[in-house]
């Protein structure tokens, strides 16, 4: 028999080499998720004002010292947020046939796919992180399949879920959200006819539908992050 390892063999320490390295990071709550994205989304808020001060002549100090510390709290509640959820990262690769080259592509796609998702979540409307990354993630490690490793390039044409939509998802509360995902087929699967999401859902058809004009609504005008305190502290 040949020496060489079967594919799946070499596919399945790719993951493995990557949790190894990802360590034992603490994992959060829908409430702390919540409360993360607050504080990220105060940070964000702290960072404009800094920039607005840096333009006076004499900047109040103390004001800086507490801005710079919303920064800094912001920052780690950012890095908090990607850890806690990279593991989902090599839960949903794993559902994509690969071999050891393309696994480790699709690790490194969705990666990042949680770094632009963490910048674009809303907290306010009561979806947890971890659900708003699922869709950005998927998005990203779809695009590897589509694409040879090294030749994603250039890339064209239709993909699975646009990021505007996506983002504009974050605002919505999560049985609205839920709805959505399933008409338009946003979670992997195909797009489902109004009766089957209820269905799905265990809810009248009736329901279903007030849910899904409900969130249309809110997707054609989303509102603007209104206060996050109570957020924080969840």
């Amino acid at each position: 028999m040949s020496g060489t390892r079967p594919t799946v063999d070499e596919r399945e320490a790719v993951f493995r080499r990557h949790l190894r390295a990802l360590g034992d990071p603490a994992l959060m709550s829908a409430g702390e998720e919540l409360a993360a994205a607050a504080t990220v989304a105060n940070g964000r808020a702290a960072e404009n004002e800094l920039a607005a001060i840096a333009a006076q002549d004499i900047p109040d100090i103390e004001e800086v010292a507490h801005l710079r510390e919303r920064l800094r709290k912001g920052d780690d509640a950012r890095a908090a947020l990607i850890s806690s959820t990279r593991r989902l990262v090599v839960s949903l690769a794993r559902r994509h046939s690969a071999d050891s080259d393309r696994s480790a592509a699709l690790l490194a796609a969705g990666d990042e796919a949680l770094s632009r998702a963490v910048d674009r979540y809303d907290p306010t409307g009561g979806l947890p992180f971890s659900a708003f990354a699922r869709w950005w993630v998927e998005r990203a490690l779809r695009e590897v399949e589509r694409h040879p490793v090294g030749h994603t390039a250039g890339i064209t044409g239709p993909t699975p879920a646009d990021p505007t939509l996506l983002t504009a998802l974050g605002h919505l509360h999560q049985d609205d959200c839920r709805v959505v995902e399933l008409r338009l087929g946003l979670n992997g699967g195909p797009a489902l006819s109004p009766a089957d999401t209820a269905r799905v859902l265990g809810m009248e058809l009736e329901r279903q539908q007030e849910r899904e004009t409900q969130a249309l609504a809110k997707l054609r005008h989303p509102s603007t992050p209104g206060d996050l305190t109570h957020l924080i502290r969840l």
